[in-house]
């Protein structure tokens, strides 16, 4: 791994300095993202997902068992959340760290600003360390001073890193820059192999929004031991050997034995369990027969059979996984929920309600793209392979960012650095005095955005004036501290819309049926079904599911969707303030803007 800064005799003092510059983006960046903390609390920056990743950690610190990952208080008798332990780890340690010197309150919200601080501080040196790669040791220092800057002006990616922000989307993106410093070094150093498969099996262990990336880069690595053979067993065997032996390790560490063989789809489990040891014993296998028949058709022949039984056993043990990650969403809850989520939002939609944000999303990384396959095309031999497994990882990450909206992030962060070590392979003459760092900070993600807001107007006119919705948290009472005054009130079972669900959970001792999760079909539905009832319907739903409490939310997307549906439905009736005789109203608790009703028993 590349120094992030060389020794001192290989600098002159005019020199730009890579450590003295991450150190003051680092900052720079911490504080610009921690600025709505300071000013509306660190608990109230926290997304859905951030809100009931806190309620997790809680629950471990509580004795929750650590294979035990079910959310008890989300639609009781509860849900089997589909969320890592990995991530639940170090942020249960940091509270216990500062617990005893801070009280419970203050060291969880200082784990909440120093966790993501510290990953956007991995981010910007794994960052230098990629860029710094593809020049010569006497251009390090520039070439990292330029991947440093066009990382902090990856827009898409830094709101994964703002104070607050702990789910697991930025470790991903550490686990992932990380995979990719050492699988483009993999061809000459076996040591780094081993570390690829790691952080891949570790990265896939936390989520599976990286699994297409990083299958497709091991298929490169399946490919030049295919091509080269011999010349690159050890670091071969040595990739497949860390995916096969780390996946199964993590395993044992996050899945009860008797779930290995469970048909888990969304998560780390029997499929990808299967996927990542049975793909590096099949690399194994591929670099055996290498060592005893040396031709090359014998390891393409070697190889196709190898992923033939590795996809066949696949399809015929999981054939549930081959479907979409959303298939198990009632069509219901899609139109009523999942359609309005914009991280899940294709390119098609994006275009339409707000063109502008195309070029800040999609065209740094697929410049980027370009320079890549640029550089693949001229670069010696010896390095070729550097730049084709960057130029497929950073495609498959633009394709599923095409897909979901969310693959944005990872998409730009990528090319960061790939942009710089590209535009150093393809015009050495730039690196010289400041014009790498003005060229890569002329087609930063940031500059190019602002490009899609400046024409803006000229793109307007095509679009019929759609927009996508974004709510205020404050208002559709997504907030902590809108949800805290239902804590006076004694622990009970609450009916609330489905984005007001983990705050509730995070500021009170309740329990929620409803919530934003693929997993939460029953909770939801039984949100959708009672509000859209009649009155007279709804008590009888509301009396089987034993809820002790109602909260509606005039600015909620819930409460217009579902007035919308049915206009004479129990969440119509409840946002006139037209009651049936089995609700009281909770003055207490009541705020302008949303109301919580007591169910009479």
């Amino acid at each position: 791994m590349s120094p992030l800064v060389p020794p001192t005799g290989q600098r002159s003092t005019a020199e730009p300095k890579p450590a003295i510059v991450l150190a003051l983006a680092w900052a720079t960046i911490v504080v610009a993202l921690g600025l709505p903390a300071i000013k509306a609390g660190v608990f109230d920056t926290l997304s859905t997902d951030d809100a009931l990743r806190l309620v997790e950690v809680r629950d471990l610190l509580a004795g929750q068992g650590w294979f035990d990952l079910t959310q008890y208080r989300l639609d009781p008798p509860g849900i089997a959340m589909h969320w890592s332990r990995i991530v639940d780890a170090p942020l249960a340690m940091l509270i216990l760290l500062f617990r005893p010197l801070l009280g419970q309150h203050h060291a969880e919200a200082l784990t909440l600003v120093l966790w993501p601080s510290l990953l956007m501080g991995a981010v910007l040196w794994l960052a230098a360390s990629i860029a710094s790669q593809a020049g010569a040791p006497a251009d390090r220092p520039r070439t990292q001073l330029a991947a440093i800057l066009v990382t902090a002006l990856s827009i898409p990616a830094l709101i994964h890193f703002r104070a607050g922000a702990i789910d697991h989307h930025n470790l991903q993106i550490v686990l992932l820059l990380g995979f990719v410093l050492c699988i483009c070094d993999l061809e000459h150093r076996a040591a780094k192999a081993a570390w690829a498969g790691f952080l891949a099996a570790l990265s896939l262990s936390i989520g599976l929004e990286m699994l297409p990336a990083i299958a497709m880069a091991s298929a490169a690595v399946v490919g030049l031991l295919v091509w080269k053979g011999n010349d690159v067993l050890r670091p071969a065997c040595a990739f497949g050997a860390g995916l096969a032996g780390s996946s199964l390790l993590l395993a044992l560490l996050l899945l009860p034995m008797n779930s290995l063989h469970t048909p888990v789809c969304d998560a780390f489990g029997g499929p990808i369990l299967l996927l990542c040891a049975g793909g590096g014993v099949a690399l194994l296998a591929i670099a055996g027969v290498s060592r005893l028949h040396a031709g090359l058709w014998t390891r393409l022949v070697a190889s196709a059979l190898a992923g033939a039984l590795l996809l066949g056993a696949f399809f015929k043990s999981y054939p549930s996984c081959v479907a979409s990650p959303y298939a198990q969403v009632d069509p219901q809850l899609v139109s009523f929920w999942l359609g309005r989520v914009v991280e899940t939002m294709p390119v098609t939609e994006l275009a339409q309600m707000q063109p502008q944000k195309l070029l800040g999303y999609y065209a740094f990384p697929l410049l980027t793209l370009g320079l890549c396959v640029a550089a693949m095309i001229g670069c010696a031999p010896q390095t070729r392979f550097r730049w084709i497994v960057s130029t497929i990882t950073l495609a498959t990450l633009f394709g599923e960012s095409l897909w979901e909206l969310r693959g944005a992030a990872a998409a730009n962060i990528v090319a960061a650095p790939l942009c710089v070590a590209g535009i150093v392979r393809l015009h050495t003459n730039v690196v010289a005095g400041w014009r790498l760092v003005r060229v890569a900070l002329l087609v930063s993600p940031a500059t190019l955005g602002g490009i899609g807001l400046a024409v803006w107007p000229a793109l307007a006119a095509g679009t019929g004036g759609s927009k996508i919705a974004m709510p205020d948290p404050v208002a559709s009472c997504q907030t902590i501290s809108s949800a805290a005054p239902l804590a006076g009130l004694p622990p009970g079972r609450v009916m609330a819309p489905i984005d007001s669900g983990p705050a509730i959970l995070a500021a009170t001792e309740h329990s929620v049926f409803a919530g934003p999760y693929h997993r939460n079909n029953d909770g939801n539905l039984v949100l959708l079904h009672t509000m859209t009832e009649t009155p007279d319907a709804a008590r009888e739903l509301l009396r089987a599911r034993q809820v002790d409490y109602i909260l509606t939310c005039n600015g909620s997307f819930d409460q217009d969707d579902l007035v919308r549906i049915a206009p004479e439905g129990l969440a119509a009736h409840l946002g006139r303030g037209d009651a049936p005789d089995y609700l009281e109203r909770v003055q207490a608790v009541s705020k302008p803007g949303w109301t919580v009703w007591r169910v009479r028993k």
